[in-house]
């Protein structure tokens, strides 16, 4: 059921108003059908559209800042990790079969270093005059 609701989930990102009335006759269908597993697959997809919002959602956050500071630096101090590693995260990319992404508490290091980050910066500009 999960594979179907995927299939018809992707479908319907870029389906017109034909096919897109078709999908949702699919979904009655599924839902009359085999309501308990539908309903498990339903909130299985919902799941993962919530994540998959959630990292867009980061990435477009950062947009702004990203290109004013050093990858490498930040990558190393606040995560002792490569650069290579912050960025297979923020782009979702797959490493080892899965898709790297940051966890709860990577998120929570990446707060508090663009909040050290900002004090920083704020702390010098604040000494130049």
């Amino acid at each position: 059921m999960d594979k179907k609701i995927k299939a018809l989930k992707e479908k319907f990102r870029t389906a017109n108003r034909t096919e897109i009335a078709e999908i949702d006759e699919e979904m009655e269908s599924l839902a009359n059908s085999h309501n308990r597993s539908f309903s498990k697959a339903m909130v299985s997809a919902a799941r993962n559209t919530s994540q998959e919002i959630s990292h867009l959602i980061l990435k477009e956050k950062l947009k702004k800042v990203l290109p004013a500071i050093s990858i490498s630096y930040f990558a190393k101090t606040y995560f002792k990790k490569t650069p290579q590693w912050f960025y297979q995260r923020l782009n979702e990319n797959t490493v080892n079969g899965k898709t790297a992404h940051f966890t709860d508490e990577e998120l929570k290091i990446l707060s508090h270093a663009l909040t050290d980050i900002s004090e920083k910066m704020n702390e010098t500009a604040s000494c130049i005059f």
